[in-house]
């Protein structure tokens, strides 16, 4: 993790209020029981954190699927969207309700789907085992995947406002 993040990072990041996640990496059917069974309880508590900051945190998935269920909660995301079959639908319903514009979005993403998506938010994130074209449309690599990724993209932002804040880094 970047022990100062870079001007700017901080001034894009400064700026979310609207974290977005697409959790279909979430269900590699090799890797649910995995996630559920090693994900460190406190990784969760970076996503919780930005509550806290007036951040909201939004996951959707295509599929449908009870082994979410215990990822999206030990990781502390409020939202959980299934079956999504129009995200830009889903996309414009979110900003509505959370009265947000697209700078102040952050989306983390490793589908080609959702290339229209990443092209649109402010802060748009793939994971490090996202497929090259969405890595050379976001703004950002992680150096984690799935919920690493996730928990690494919260620490970011909290580390982002709290320098705006003038807190120390």
């Amino acid at each position: 993790m970047l022990l100062k993040l870079r001007t700017d990072l901080r001034n894009k990041l400064s700026r979310i209020r609207l974290f977005i996640i697409n959790a279909d990496s979430f269900l590699n059917e090799n890797l649910v029981s995995f996630s559920v069974k090693n994900l460190n309880p406190s990784n969760g508590h970076s996503v919780s954190a930005l509550k806290r900051l007036e951040v909201d945190t939004v996951a959707f998935s295509t599929r449908r699927s009870e082994a979410l269920l215990p990822i999206i909660d030990r990781l502390g995301i409020e939202i959980l969207h299934q079956g999504i079959t129009q995200k830009h639908a889903l996309f414009s319903i979110l900003k509505i309700e959370h009265s947000v514009q697209d700078n102040e979005i952050a989306l983390v993403s490793g589908d080609l789907t959702d290339l229209p998506l990443i092209e649109r938010v402010n802060f748009p994130v793939a994971p490090a085992d996202a497929p090259i074209e969405v890595k050379a449309k976001s703004y950002y690599v992680t150096y984690g995947v799935r919920e690493e990724a996730v928990c690494e993209v919260a620490e970011l932002i909290i580390k982002a406002r709290n320098h705006h804040s003038g807190l120390r880094e």
